[in-house]
């Protein structure tokens, strides 16, 4: 069943290799959807599974609490992490995590990435903060990633790498896509010695805009 879902999720997994944002088996992909009956299930990338391998028959479905209703592969280390973000976050219909390089980077410094771009501001929601560091797979990293996403479209999760999400498949990748774009801007505008924010007046106006397409409220 829900074969769409899968596939959707699958062709995202296969962009996030292609583009070089995970290396290996790392990284994983998410969506929720709602079956005819109310109840709501995620459909997860399995673990440990390579990517230019993986077919729609392995991504695997567990429900709200982490219970698998489909797929013979055990679900992402991660899984907990995704559906706490979904508890957290009603509109929020997907989430990619990627291990990408200049995102990686800002993992190890544990500095937060200021309002560089307009499209930062825009699509992700403002700077972009470091999750406090905790075990992959633990109860703790998804509280603490939970913590630092809070209203926004992106995170950075210390030491480990970065979590994008969206009302979409397509947006939550974009978003990934995005985010290590901002990432890199911020690593090489540090090189230069300056960096120059978004006036913050021209941030508040783009916070707003925001909050009116992406905001829960």
């Amino acid at each position: 069943m829900w074969e769409v879902q899968k596939m959707e999720v699958l062709e995202v997994a296969r962009w996030m290799d292609e583009k070089g944002l995970v290396v290996g088996t790392s990284g994983n992909v998410s969506q929720r959807f709602r079956e005819p009956d109310g109840r709501e299930l995620v459909a997860i990338t399995p673990s440990g599974r390579q990517y230019d391998t993986m077919e729609a028959e392995d991504i695997v479905l567990v429900d709200m609490e982490g219970q698998r209703v489909e797929g013979e592969l055990a679900p992402s280390i991660e899984t907990m992490l995704h559906l706490g973000i979904y508890r957290a976050r009603k509109k929020v219909r997907a989430v990619v995590h990627a291990h990408a390089v200049f995102g990686s980077a800002i993992a190890v410094t544990g500095k937060e990435i200021p309002c560089l771009l307009d499209d930062q501001v825009t699509f992700l929601g403002g700077e972009i903060k470091v999750a406090a560091y905790a075990l992959p797979g633990s109860p703790e990293l998804a509280k603490n990633v939970v913590a630092a996403l809070g209203p926004r479209n992106a995170v950075v999760l210390a030491n480990h790498g970065t979590i994008s999400v969206g009302r979409n498949l397509r947006e939550a990748f974009n978003n990934c896509e995005l985010l290590e774009k901002t990432a890199r801007v911020y690593v090489l505008a540090m090189g230069l010695g300056t960096l120059t924010p978004v006036p913050a007046d021209m941030a508040e106006a783009e916070r707003a805009f925001f909050a009116a397409m992406f905001g829960e409220n």
